[in-house]
């Protein structure tokens, strides 16, 4: 799915928590979406996913829905591409069909199964007398997830990372064009990160994931939007945009940008700006 944010910007308490916003993520990659506590990502995913209507700017998507005018036809003669349309203005269900948001915080005070909380992602395509006309869809988001050894287990039962798995298969069930994600990494350790965001990265679909570890959306992102209280302060390839000056800038913090030796990507290096001494050494004992 392509995605356009055109001068974006929403009020939240009488402030801009996201003022004038121009993005243009690239279609089929992972963009991460960077900033300090406060910077505005959430508002900006909710904003993307359809759920906040923008005071100012627009979230243009493209729409496969047919409309009126010529058809478009794959590789075809005359093929028109998708129109872009305002993502709030796109009906619900279609919206939902196409759009998957996973948010940092979910709970449910409903005894639900790890199964039950994944069919959820495949309402959008249940008919009107409750059936799925693709009953599989489930068990591929667990397995995608690599979270099908939990289905029989009660969602109260989990732990932190578990929850996280089953979300995003939830997520993976509603087969989105576009995917958004809310610090996925949360509550994962350093294995599972490292897993996950290999595995979103190798999807091919559009998608956008507010990061906080930096060195995290170096290694797996093509592309990045780093947020200043709530304006874009850059946006590119992390080893364009990530440098020293910009961490001091956004971040306030000083660091070293180095190159990973094996994947000649960027690796961070924070610097502690506390007056250096000798290390202590620990007093034997006795």
């Amino acid at each position: 799915m392509e995605l356009t944010i055109a001068g974006v910007g929403t009020r939240l308490g009488g402030r801009w928590v996201v003022d004038g916003v121009d993005a243009t993520p690239p279609t089929g990659a992972l963009t991460g979406l960077l900033g300090p506590n406060g910077a505005g990502k959430t508002t900006l995913l909710r904003l993307v996913a359809g759920l906040l209507v923008p005071q100012a700017g627009a979230v243009m998507v493209s729409d496969d829905e047919p409309g009126p005018g010529p058809t478009s036809t794959a590789g075809g003669a005359g093929a028109v591409p998708p129109r872009q349309v305002p993502v709030h203005l796109l009906p619900r269900r279609h919206r939902a069909r196409r759009i998957a948001l996973l948010e940092q915080e979910s709970s449910s005070a409903v005894p639900l199964t790890v199964r039950d909380v994944v069919a959820l992602g495949r309402i959008p395509y249940r008919s009107w007398w409750g059936t799925d006309d693709d009953p599989a869809a489930v068990d591929r988001a667990l397995e995608a997830a690599e979270a099908a050894h939990l289905a029989d287990r009660a969602w109260a039962t989990l732990s932190g990372g578990e929850r996280q798995r089953v979300q995003i298969a939830r997520a993976l069930a509603q087969e989105p064009a576009l995917l958004l994600l809310d610090e996925p990494t949360n509550h994962l350790d350093v294995a599972a990160q490292l897993h996950l965001l290999a595995f979103v990265r190798n999807l091919g679909t559009t998608t956008v994931a507010a990061l906080h570890d930096l060195n995290l959306a170096a290694a797996f992102c093509e592309h990045v939007l780093v947020l200043s209280a709530g304006r874009l302060a850059a946006a590119g390839h992390p080893a364009d945009v990530l440098t020293p000056a910009l961490l001091r800038q956004v971040y306030g913090v000083e660091a070293e940008v180095l190159t990973h030796p094996r994947t000649g990507r960027p690796v961070i290096a924070f610097t502690d700006r506390s007056p250096v001494g000798p290390t202590p050494r620990p007093q034997e004992d006795r």
